[in-house]
């Protein structure tokens, strides 16, 4: 005769537990500052550009814009070359993308394209452990543009508007600089502390 309980001895089966995949991570402490950094980048350029009636460029002047999101963890020092580098790292993709679109509109090319690039960009940021948001902002832009129709007499005006946005991304993230120049120094000491504390504390039960 058959029993539904368990005897002795035996195990019941082992349940998978979702809640680790599932709990929400603690947001970044300094998550608005990118945030705030993007706004402050996107708005002035294509404000600009609403006024003149030419918001059909503004998806150059986001591909510049956007590099204000990298590098709030970063010294200012350290943070200085690295936006510098995230801004000709997007040029540079935003560049082949626009050419590749001035020259062809078969689909096959265009994504075979697109899919290169996000291998390098994809390398490059690993390489360069450049934080996030990584690869993925550079790609969807330099995507973006394989699409759009496009000649090769205006790849150097888009270009140029999108250099612009970038240097302009570049000042909105540095601004903070000249007012809390160890910012970043400090706020990363203080994390360190508070996690020696806790670590401190949990040990003592053990």
């Amino acid at each position: 005769m058959s029993s539904a309980t368990p005897t002795a001895g035996t195990s019941p089966a082992r349940r998978l537990s979702l809640a680790g995949v599932l709990r929400l991570r603690r947001p970044s402490e300094i998550w608005f500052k990118p945030a705030l950094s993007s706004v402050a980048a996107v708005a002035p350029p294509n404000l600009l550009l609403l006024a003149l009636g030419r918001l059909d460029l503004a998806m150059y002047t986001m591909a510049g814009s956007l590099c204000a999101l990298y590098a709030h963890n970063r010294p200012y020092a350290a943070r200085a070359r690295t936006l510098a580098w995230v801004v000709l790292g997007m040029l540079g993709g935003v560049a082949v993308a626009l050419v590749t679109a001035s020259l062809t509109r078969n689909a096959v090319v265009l994504v075979t394209v697109g899919a290169l690039l996000a291998a390098v960009q994809k390398a490059l940021c690993d390489a360069t452990r450049v934080g996030p948001p990584g690869n993925v902002v550079l790609t969807f832009i330099s995507s973006a543009a394989l699409f759009v129709p496009q000649t090769l007499g205006q790849v150097p005006g888009h270009l140029a508007l999108a250099a612009a946005a970038g240097a302009w991304a570049w000042l909105v993230g540095m601004a903070p600089a000249p007012v809390r120049p160890h910012g970043p120094e400090r706020r990363a000491t203080a994390q360190a502390l508070n996690a020696a504390a806790a670590y401190a504390v949990a040990s003592r039960g053990t």
